[in-house]
């Protein structure tokens, strides 16, 4: 079937592919994304993209033109591509503009190994698609490397994952490009998470990248895979060390999983280093124990597409769930035990309600240790959050002004003063009657709310009680705007109970109040979200946490930060975080939560990885 597109307005760009190509109208509206350094327009078809640079270089120009002649060879099958420059763009003045790329879509690899995401993007992903996915994302770096390219920039974010398995590499025009003659097209941007410890503090725009870089890159991405989102160097130190950010941990060696032993111990949370395959365990201390400081002899990938390729056909299928996979070398199935560990939060849920469920069991407490993990900020006494700050800029209301009450003839001041503003509308005598506060003093006693809901029952009970008696001695009727009036506070008594029993759905339960606090299941996603950085200060983030683990964004709240942006980075940091959420009597609860960071933001002399459309 022919895809048309709409005739493109007036106003639309126009450009040209080169040499010799057809002239293209990009209309506004067909723009799909736009990032720091380019736009991104579909195009008729729906099959290409045109991406238009804000600020067209020579340099890139030639780097792109090199590329577009020499694309590297791809297994065949189509499971794994490319998003490839097919063709130069240049504007109305015949100057270079951008180029043509395929379009690729579908979940980035972080929202597939990372549980939460993973329950919404792709509830029935296993773990068996894990190993083919990223069998597929070392077929495709074996690709690159094969045509002399180096990816340079590896990370999470430029690798789309489908649902059964196959990949796209996105964002290859930040690749680095070695041309036939001498010039190098470095990679000039960089995660310090995925950078080997050769390159730790290296500025990019001034080193050539290699294979060898690229190895550690991807050993770090499949474990990341494999893991849970688990960084290869997230570590738990022993009492009285301070954790050292994670660039220093990787340019250190500080590999927790060593099989001599290390200084490290894992995180308490991740998953079983040896539920993985023995030949992928090895292959993983070969690229961060033996390959730390001799980048040659980390796996190629090629070699790692044929363990994992390896791994994933010696998997077998658990008897109890169909979406637990895991190796024939263990002998029980290590899904169903996390399952437990994590008190019903399955990994890979068996049914799609299931992944979706929000009624989750209770989050386990950590296990005790000798070796305790050291907070990266001491823990301090649990305190409620400052109120936010007005909005900078807020314009107060203006005041309104009423008329002055005025008191009705003959009318007693002390009368007004213990009536209630509404109490007309139920007839004066009904909110002065002691009868109709008796049943909402009931409800409060007996509804079950909170502890001081009670005791402000049981006070108003006995003034109530007494005030009865007097009122049955002077023998004052109990008239029907006695009865309505009773009865309009006892289910404003009802809500106030409703909304603060223990068990209520939308009430948010303060830190005392929960028997286990609202953490973090993956502490890596902290160090994760670190860049080319150095550590600038601590931040303490309160928020919401639900029951079903996600958070309430509107409720975040940045406090102690020491500048601005580190403030945004702890934000960032909050939202992309996992947590396991509060519980009250083994019922999952909302809950506030106090996260204390410390945090990174980039320096002046380092390029920030720019977003890509």
């Amino acid at each position: 079937m022919t895809h048309l597109a709409p005739a493109p307005p007036a106003s639309a760009l126009r450009v040209r592919r080169y040499p010799g190509g057809g002239e293209l109208a990009l209309a506004p509206a067909w723009e799909v994304g736009a990032g720091g350094e380019a736009r991104v327009f579909a195009l008729p078809g729906g099959a290409q993209v045109a991406k238009l640079y804000h600020v067209p270089t020579l340099e890139r120009a030639e780097k792109l033109a090199w590329m577009v002649e020499h694309p590297p060879a791809l297994p065949p099958g189509g499971a794994v591509s490319l998003a490839w420059p097919g063709a130069l763009l240049t504007d109305a003045r015949e100057c270079f503009a951008g180029f043509v790329m395929p379009f690729a879509a579908g979940p980035r690899l972080f929202e597939l190994y990372n549980p939460v995401t993973r329950r919404a993007q792709a509830p029935l992903f296993h773990w068996g698609l894990l190993h083919r996915g990223g069998a597929r994302v070392a077929a495709a770096f074996d690709a690159v490397h094969a045509a002399g390219y180096v990816v340079g920039d590896v990370n999470e974010s430029n690798l789309l994952v489908a649902p059964g398995g196959a990949v796209a590499v996105v964002d290859t025009d930040s690749f680095q490009v070695r041309d036939g003659g001498a010039a190098v097209y470095r990679s000039r941007v960089g995660k310090a998470e995925f950078t080997p410890p050769e390159l730790q503090g290296v500025s990019f725009a001034e080193v050539d990248r290699t294979p060898g870089h690229d190895r550690f890159g991807l050993a770090v991405l499949l474990f990341l895979a494999l893991m849970e989102g688990t960084h290869p160097f997230a570590a738990r130190f022993r009492p009285g060390e301070e954790a050292p950010p994670l660039e220093e941990r990787i340019a250190r060696g500080l590999f927790p999983y060593a099989a001599g032993g290390a200084p490290v111990l894992p995180p308490r949370l991740a998953p079983r280093f040896d539920a993985l395959d023995p030949g992928l365990r090895a292959l993983f201390v070969t690229a961060f124990v033996d390959g730390h400081a001799d980048p040659s002899v980390r796996p190629t990938a090629a070699e790692w597409r044929a363990a994992l390729e390896e791994a994933e056909g010696a998997l077998v299928v658990c008897g109890g769930n169909a979406q637990h996979r895991f190796g024939a070398h263990l002998g029980a199935c290590p899904w169903c035990e996390r399952a437990r560990l994590l008190r019903g939060r399955d990994p890979f849920p068996a049914t799609e309600e299931e992944a979706r469920r929000t009624e989750l069991e209770a989050p386990p407490a950590p296990p005790p240790s000798p070796a305790a993990e050291t907070p990266a900020v001491p823990p301090r006494s649990p305190v409620s959050p400052p109120a936010p700050p007005p909005s900078a800029g807020t314009v107060p209301a203006a005041p309104v002004h009423a008329p002055a009450p005025t008191l009705a003839p003959h009318q007693p001041f002390a009368a007004l003063v213990a009536q209630p503003a509404w109490a007309p509308l139920l007839g004066p005598s009904g909110a002065r009657h002691p009868l109709a506060w008796l049943l909402p003093a009931l409800v409060l006693v007996l509804g079950g709310g909170g502890v001081w809901i009670q005791v402000a029952g049981l006070a108003a009970l006995t003034l109530l009680l007494t005030g009865l008696l007097e009122t049955s001695a002077k023998a004052r009727p109990v008239t029907r705007a006695t009865l309505v009036t009773a009865l309009v506070l006892a289910l404003l008594a009802g809500g106030v109970v409703a909304a603060t029993r223990p068990d209520a759905p939308d009430r948010v339960h303060r830190t005392e109040e929960v028997d286990q606090r609202p953490f973090l299941i993956n502490e890596d996603v902290i160090s994760q979200d670190a860049r080319e950085s150095g550590l600038v200060g601590e931040a303490v983030v309160w928020l919401v946490v639900e029951p079903d683990g996600t958070i309430d964004p509107a409720s975040i709240r940045v406090h102690d930060s020491s500048s601005p942006e580190l403030a945004e980075v702890a934000e960032r940091v909050a939202r992309q975080a996992s947590y396991i959420p509060a519980t009250v009597d083994g019922r999952p609860v909302r809950a506030e939560a106090r996260i204390p960071l410390v945090l990174f933001i980039p320096r002046p002399d380092v390029t920030p990885a720019a977003p890509v459309p």
